[in-house]
């Protein structure tokens, strides 16, 4: 069991690293948008690129779970290349269509998701952004099925590179403003693409399998109305937010949303190395058990990540670099969301742990169902909730849809693939967690950042204490840790 986790553990490390770089781009950034850009201008950029995220599951419309699925169990190298050459066709096909119609359409396309001014040329340059992201998704894709995961992670880097020098040029030297940032997001999504030629050529071919087609459209559909209402619930805030409160508070609560990246990094990695992992794992006859075991670890590390940010968010964002803090001064108050935020990705890491057996049984239809009902609590909970708490009524939207989403989704995978949860653990976790939680959060002041230090150390010394950690388990690690320091003790003896 130990071998399987290790190996989810390093992909999802290296995945981690990949994304980290990818997503890095936003905090990296942060300083120069919010120095450089005021409230409404970033409010701006925000609802431009939720249309961007949105977009780009209709793009690719579900391609990335079905190609995963009919990839990897496929053993025929044959078989491989007619499926990868089928899916790049048609996504090339319909994300040209795609870019087409939303050129054109972009003044229409403006004034439906901002109120005021025309910004159609950001949703111009978009829609060449999502051309060159759809023609790279599939070899990118590849790379992950493949588990090459290092070679995956230099192309994320190279786009972070490319991206960063870009936002500098356009904002600082040529001072573009907020057009800026979307010029530097075409040339890195074009260098993307062009260095994904080589896996392209590589793989391609001049096949085209109806069947295929038909077969990859029946698995990956459902995952589009569900990929779209998970992108709703976190990014469709900020539309209603826009209308409801306007763009200098949508400007401030998306700064403050960002901060949230250091959880949705850890997740996005999990998310990326969980289903080749699970279909692999799903072969082996205590399966059940390690999936088991995955979310309670799952868990943990990101109640440490949750912890650790809350406490400390305030002093990050008034870090100076080069004389810039993290976030301009305008942008401090949107901290107050961050815990909120946090708490919100970990339980969509919950949710991610639970799709293992919707996926193993086939029971994709449900996600539309699942997704939907969480997506319409989402946007019922945020319109009830701003005109009474603001921009936090938003955040508590986000939680309730994410909440609503794990419990329906856990509820239907039992049905079909039952899996003994270690709800028991988690639960204790929970409650140590809350009451560091609130034990530390209110203290502010240096000399209190100490005592939040000394209640972070506390955390793991409590759940011990309360029975979390598995004596296996435990002797499990002592003997990896003792493996690994063995031949280092022998050298030293030598």
């Amino acid at each position: 069991m130990l071998t399987s986790i290790k190996r989810l553990t390093r992909h999802s490390a290296v995945y981690g690293f990949g994304h980290i770089v990818s997503r890095l781009v936003n905090f990296v950034l942060l300083p120069l948008h919010t120095n450089w850009l005021t409230p409404a201008d970033f409010g701006v950029s925000t609802l431009v690129f939720s249309v961007l995220a949105i977009m780009t599951i209709v793009y690719t419309f579900g391609l990335d779970a079905a190609f995963l699925r009919y990839f990897i169990l496929s053993d025929d190298p044959k078989k491989r290349k007619q499926v990868f050459s089928t899916a790049f066709w048609a996504v090339c096909a319909f994300a040209a269509l795609f870019t087409v119609l939303m050129y054109g359409f972009a003044g229409t396309v403006s004034r439906w998701v901002i109120s005021e001014g025309d910004y159609s040329r950001l949703f111009r340059l978009t829609s060449l952004i999502l051309l060159f992201d759809a023609l790279a998704f599939l070899p990118l894709l590849y790379l992950r099925a493949e588990e090459r995961s290092r070679q995956f992670v230099l192309m994320k880097f190279i786009n972070v590179l490319i991206n960063v020098a870009m936002n500098v040029l356009f904002l600082v030297y040529l001072r573009k403003g907020v057009e800026g940032i979307f010029w530097a997001n075409l040339w890195a999504s074009a260098v993307t693409f062009v260095l994904t030629l080589p896996i392209l050529f590589r793989n391609i071919g001049r096949l085209f399998s109806w069947t295929d087609f038909n077969e990859l459209l029946k698995f990956g559909l459902p995952y589009v109305p569900a990929a779209l209402a998970v992108v709703v619930l976190d990014l469709g805030n900020r539309f209603i937010l826009e209308k409801m409160a306007g763009l200098e508070i949508t400007g401030i609560f998306s700064a403050g949303y960002k901060l949230g990246i250091f959880m949705s990094l850890v997740v996005a990695a999990f998310r990326f190395a969980w289903p080749p992992f699970f279909l692999s794992t799903s072969k082996q006859e205590n399966a059940k058990d390690v999936f088991a075991k995955v979310l309670t670890y799952f868990v943990f590390v990101a109640a440490v990540i949750f912890l650790a940010i809350s406490f400390f968010v305030d002093e990050l964002v008034r870090l100076k670099i080069f004389g810039w803090t993290i976030f301009g001064e305008d942008y401090w108050k949107g901290t107050v969301v961050v815990p909120v935020v946090l708490l919100s990705y970990l339980i969509y890491g919950i949710y991610v742990n639970f799709m293992v057996g919707i996926y193993l049984e086939k029971k994709t239809s449900y996600l539309p169902i699942i997704t939907g009902v969480g997506a319409a609590a989402n946007i019922f909970a945020n319109i009830l909730l701003i005109p009474i708490f603001g921009m936090m009524g938003s955040a508590y939207a986000t939680l309730l849809g994410y909440a609503v989403m794990a419990i329906l989704l856990y509820a239907f995978a039992q049905k079909y693939y039952p899996i003994s949860y270690e709800f028991s653990r988690i639960f204790k976790l929970a409650v140590v967690a809350v009451v560091i939680f609130y034990s530390g959060y209110y203290l502010h002041g240096f000399w209190m950042n100490f005592v939040k230090a000394l209640l972070l150390v506390a955390f793991p010394l409590a759940l011990y204490a309360a029975g979390f950690f598995d004596r296996r388990e435990l002797a499990a690690l002592k003997r990896m840790v003792a493996s690994r320091l063995g031949p280092v003790r022998s050298e030293s003896a030598g």
